[in-house]
């Protein structure tokens, strides 16, 4: 059998967790009314240079029957084109009832610039109530 070669994708140095660049960014976001397709719900906003490893997201029960399904990923706050709309979750229907879930994001996800986690109904959905969001990285910083 024969050894895999580690070869390493970054000559960055590594970092304990001990006064390094883990970094955390929390917020969350109040739905006042059904959540309808043309929605976007924008949890909290994440600085340019993050390497995200780690999503969670605290909802209530934001659909009394069984239809709603939302996309989370991220946008930019200039508004720019990012194409991780569904970075962390395509679909998703874990907000039809109330849930706390953990995203593994992996390979992580670096931000190039600030950014929203951001939540757009594929499937719109009845109820209302305060969603939280944590977003989890290394911190990189902006180029």
């Amino acid at each position: 059998m024969a050894n895999a070669i580690y070869q390493p994708q970054s000559t960055a140095p590594l970092y304990s967790s001990d006064d390094g660049n883990r970094v955390v960014y929390s917020d969350s976001g109040v739905v006042a009314a059904n959540l309808a397709t043309t929605d976007k719900l924008r949890l909290c906003k994440i600085a340019a240079g993050t390497r995200v490893d780690r999503v969670v997201i605290k909802n209530p029960d934001l659909d009394s029957g069984a239809n709603l399904a939302v996309n989370i990923g991220f946008s930019y706050v200039d508004g720019s084109t990012l194409a991780q709309s569904t970075a962390v979750a395509s679909a998703a229907t874990t907000w039809q009832a109330a849930a706390t879930t953990t995203y593994e994001i992996f390979p992580p996800l670096v931000l190039e610039k600030d950014a929203y986690l951001e939540v757009v109904p594929t499937v719109g959905g009845v109820g209302t109530g305060t969603v939280y969001g944590k977003v989890e990285g290394e911190m990189l910083g902006a180029k």
